[in-house]
This record gives structure tokens, C-alpha cells and sequence, in this order.
């Protein structure tokens, strides 16, 4: 058995800019049982939220607290304490806080397969209001 503490992990780094817009915090959770699956808890301020991407192997993204969003193409789906999401391989996504309210989410994916060079689609549509996705 490995017990991994927080104050072994390197702490909170800011999310790169490119990637996500607003205040993103994520910690690596550190684990030897992953076969190449990374794990991180994020932690999105209100409207804070990722850019479009694509994973090629899929993404989970488990709501810990507050409320999220996550969203295909042409779909708004918010979730809360509890939901987890399965993003399917190479399914255009994007995920984070809601406008008004922050969340903390766990994703877990292989980071390597990430392309963020995908078209903004409706990324930007309505989401500056105070009214969350539908």
C-alpha cells in the first residue's frame, strides 16, 4: 500500500493559459496503478473553463463539488457532486465551471492524446450570462 499525502505532491500549478481561460488550479494525483492514465483534480473558478479539444483515447471527468459543465457538439449537460462523464475517443469536448458558480472536478485521461487544435465551435455562444447552459 502507497499513501500519497498532499504535502507530497509539488501543490497547485495555474492551468496553461492556451488551454483554458479564467482560474483553472490543477494538482497531479499521484498514483503507480494508472497504465498511463493520467489523474488530476482541477479546480475551475465561476466561468472558468477548458478550450475545445479532442482526446483520442477518451476522458472521465468526475464532479467533486459545485457544478459543471460539460459539453459536446451541439450539447450543454451540467453535472454536479457525484456525476461523472465518460467523453468518448475523439468526440469534440470542452468542460468547467459555470458561469456564476466554481467547480472541482477529477479528470482522468491519457494527456498525451490531447489535440487542442480543433474548431472553437459553439464554445463562446451564451456563455458569458449569468443563466447556466442549457
Amino acid at each position: 500500500m502507497e499513501v500519497y499525502r498532499i504535502t507530497d505532491r509539488s501543490g497547485e500549478e495555474a492551468a496553461a493559459p492556451p488551454f483554458y481561460v479564467g482560474t483553472v488550479g490543477v494538482t497531479v494525483v499521484r498514483t503507480s496503478v494508472n497504465d498511463g492514465v493520467e489523474v488530476r483534480l482541477m479546480r475551475f473558478g465561476p466561468g472558468s473553463r477548458s478550450r475545445p479539444n479532442v482526446c483520442a483515447t477518451g476522458r472521465l471527468v468526475h464532479v467533486v463539488a459545485g457544478e459543471a459543465v460539460v459539453a459536446g457538439e451541439g450539447t450543454r449537460v451540467v453535472v454536479g457532486p457525484g456525476d461523472s462523464v465518460e467523453v468518448p475517443a475523439g468526440e469534440w469536448h470542452w468542460h468547467g465551471g459555470l458561469p456564476h458558480v466554481p467547480a472541482v472536478i477529477l479528470v482522468m485521461e491519457r494527456r498525451a492524446d490531447v489535440s487542442w487544435s480543433v474548431p472553437a465551435g459553439d464554445w463562446a455562444d451564451g456563455y458569458d450570462s449569468a443563466a447556466p447552459p442549457g
